[in-house]
């Protein structure tokens, strides 16, 4: 029965927001730089779902010239705005989750330590000098980290970290669509100048982007 159970356990501690959605502290750069390596940035292409040179296992990809010029395409125009949207998403959310978490442990924490300070305070007054000081110390401690907290709340607030991490992830998501819009000739990349009218796609989406902001 116990073994029956304990998957269960397991899943359901793997979807509480302190396990699932740990922020990581160190944080995460909003500025996106292309790889070097031209294999690490196969690797990120295949991993975002994206068609790859690599993919092609059983044919020669240079015996399709234009999907060899498609792919070349959306490499110069397309995928560094999406990564760049990409990384922006991924930056606003570490954002958002390190807020929730500094809130969350911060109004905990506060609560406990004014809890102690009072209880503290209420002892019989012929007990009362020798926890007079740590009384004190509890009580200013309580004040620290409530102010924190509270600061650390204005500046979600203020900063709207997951407004913003909405906003880019969905100008990422769009510029993915128009890529396989582009790649299946799909209109409006149906006619000859396909690629003026993808780059205008990108710098109607940059457009939206600076009005979102």
């Amino acid at each position: 029965m116990a073994s029956a159970t304990q998957p269960r356990r397991r899943r359901y501690w793997g979807e509480l927001f302190f396990i699932k959605r740990r922020p990581r502290l160190w944080g995460i750069p909003l500025d996106w730089e292309r790889p070097t390596s031209p294999e690490a940035y196969a690797k990120l292409l295949d991993e975002e779902g994206f068609v790859t040179v690599g993919g092609w296992k059983t044919d020669d990809i240079q015996q399709y010239p234009v999907i060899k010029q498609d792919l070349d395409d959306l490499d110069e125009y397309l995928l560094p705005t999406f990564f760049e949207f990409s990384q922006k998403s991924k930056y606003y959310q570490n954002r958002f989750y390190l807020y929730q978490w500094v809130f969350i442990f911060g109004a905990f924490i506060t609560t406990v330590l004014g809890t102690l300070a009072t209880l503290f305070y209420s002892i019989d007054p012929a007990g009362r000098d020798e926890y007079a000081a740590l009384q004190q110390s509890l009580s200013y401690a309580t004040a620290t980290v409530g102010a924190v907290t509270a600061f650390v709340t204005a500046l979600s607030n203020r900063n709207e970290p997951q407004k913003r991490w909405a906003k880019s992830r969905r100008l990422a998501e769009e510029l993915r669509m128009i890529y396989f819009q582009y790649l299946s000739h799909l209109q409006p990349f149906h006619e000859p100048d396909r690629v003026q009218r993808l780059r205008e796609q990108v710098i109607d989406i940059r457009v939206k982007e600076r009005e979102n902001a």
